[in-house]
């Protein structure tokens, strides 16, 4: 059936499209969204596709280059004060997309109001770390700090802190609208030092996960953009060659989260159970895919500002030993409080959430609880958590768990995290995020199941793609040779 879907949807598209070579100079992208909306850089929180736009026109003082690092955007440069508590930063000399020269005062008015704008959204905690942004003699900017914050440069890399004056940005590329895509070009100089527009040109479009890889798989695309797992056995109904797949390893949360608070879930030890039952490896290998692992801590072992902290006891267990004592915790909470009612898991749209969901339920039953499948805008107990990292920091996870997003929370860890991040030193930093981890993995509020997976897709060729930690892939280095 899927594969009919997909072949109806090609034959639909234009054919003249067919050849399998990718033309740097003229890039196509499919940016994919599970409901397209219309491209609006100002949206908070930002759809993927605008995100993309914005980074593309309206660059921060730092961004993201092709394989995930920190690199310099409006600013050329920057150094940390050996307190921590202060990043100077020093301006390129550009302009503005409507020819204006940029100016560190109105560098710093337009990111400190953006820095207020953004604490309605999700980078709230750790922006009140910031105490004020200040402009500097010539083209220099002060961000001054109330505590150290050593991740302050991944943040202001985001898609969401681009600066725009009054709705022109500073590139590195200017955008047009054709139909319902972007085209943009990269910006340069000609022979006399003026201002030009690049010939080369990359088109993005927003489009369905179907759709997106219907064109791709009709020569119409050159890129596809925003794959996660919901989408991914979409790859070969579509017949997608395995060459053109690639996967980013990017860290974050992916599991359930218990935003249920009725009798039985407010039971730590029901919780425990659920948590315990879930055969990752099974559930995992349901969608064979070799670079997808299992995780079973709320931050991963492997970051490297993490400290080491236990697992939870049972994940030393075999997955058959588990679900007998998880039956045994359900049978004996229904003896005293009567049977409970089925569950209710809100997950994405899409085949991947049937695959998903026909696993949980396995589980499920195999300890004697029922599920239902719900969408996220009804009434449910538990949501699949789906989200790559915005920061290398174990405050980033544990904020995603916090008493302002679930009733069933740990008040303790929220002041633990909040005291960790106006700590005056690394060390004792990571001392209160390991005490916030050890409180919340008591809690049980959140079932870690793997890392979050994301995908694209592109044509062999196709300058300035990496796959990369990040997840992001610049429409600006897309069909440059970058290397």
């Amino acid at each position: 059936m899927i594969r009919l879907y997909i072949l109806m949807l090609s034959v639909a598209l234009v054919l003249g499209g067919c050849a399998r070579g990718v033309d740097n100079e003229r890039v196509r992208v499919d940016v994919i969204e599970d409901r397209p909306r219309p491209f609006n850089i100002s949206a908070n929180p930002l759809p993927l596709a605008s995100a993309y736009l914005r980074a593309a026109t309206a660059q921060g003082l730092v961004t993201f280059d092709a394989k995930g690092r920190v690199a310099p955007g409006i600013a050329n440069r920057w150094i940390v004060t050996d307190d921590g508590m202060s990043y100077i930063f020093r301006l390129n000399k550009i302009r503005w997309n409507d020819g204006r020269e940029v100016t560190s005062d109105e560098i710093a008015s337009l990111l400190f109001a953006r820095i207020r704008e953004m604490r309605k959204g999700r980078f709230n905690a750790e922006l009140a770390v910031i105490d004020r942004v200040v402009p500097m003699t010539g083209k220099v900017v002060e961000v001054r700090l109330r505590a150290p914050m050593p991740y302050l440069l991944e943040m202001l890399a985001q898609p969401e802190f681009g600066l725009a004056r009054k709705g022109f940005g500073s590139g590195p590329m200017q955008a047009k609208r054709l139909g319902d895509a972007m085209q943009l070009q990269m910006k340069g100089l000609d022979e006399t030092g003026e201002p030009v527009l690049l010939p080369e040109t990359v088109t993005v479009r927003r489009s369905s996960a179907s759709l997106a890889l219907a064109k791709y798989a009709e020569g119409q695309s050159d890129f596809v953009e925003g794959g996660r797992f919901e989408d991914y056995v979409l790859l070969d109904a579509a017949a997608i060659n395995a060459g053109d797949i690639h996967f980013d390893p990017v860290p974050g949360l992916f599991g359930l989260l218990f935003t249920g608070s009725g009798p039985f879930l407010s039971d730590r030890q029901n919780r425990e159970a659920i948590a315990m039952a879930i055969d990752r490896p099974k559930l995992l290998t349901a969608f064979d895919i070799v670079a997808w692992r299992e995780a079973l801590t709320l931050v991963p072992e492997t970051l490297p500002n993490r400290l080491p902290m236990p697992r939870p006891e049972w994940t030393a267990q075999q997955i058959d030993g588990r679900k007998e004592m998880a039956r045994a915790t359900i049978t004996r909470w229904e003896s005293a409080n009567g049977e409970v009612r089925p569950l209710r898991v809100a997950l994405p749209r899409g085949y991947g959430g049937r695959i998903f969901f026909a696993r949980l339920r396995a589980d499920m039953a195999a300890i004697g609880l029922d599920v239902e499948r719900v969408t996220g805008d009804k009434q449910h107990d538990l949501r699949l958590i789906d989200r790559t990292a915005d920061q290398s920091s174990p405050s980033w996870y544990l904020d995603q768990l916090s008493c302002t997003v679930t009733t069933i929370c740990s008040l303790d860890a929220d002041r633990l995290v909040g005291e960790a991040r106006m700590a005056g030193n690394i060390d004792a930093r990571a001392q209160l995020l390991t005490q916030a981890e050890a409180e919340l993995q008591e809690m049980r509020n959140f079932i870690p199941i793997a890392n979050p997976l994301r995908w694209s897709v592109a044509r062999p060729g196709l300058l300035g793609h990496f796959a990369n930690g990040r997840g992001w892939h610049l429409l600006q280095y897309l069909g440059r040779d970058t290397t």
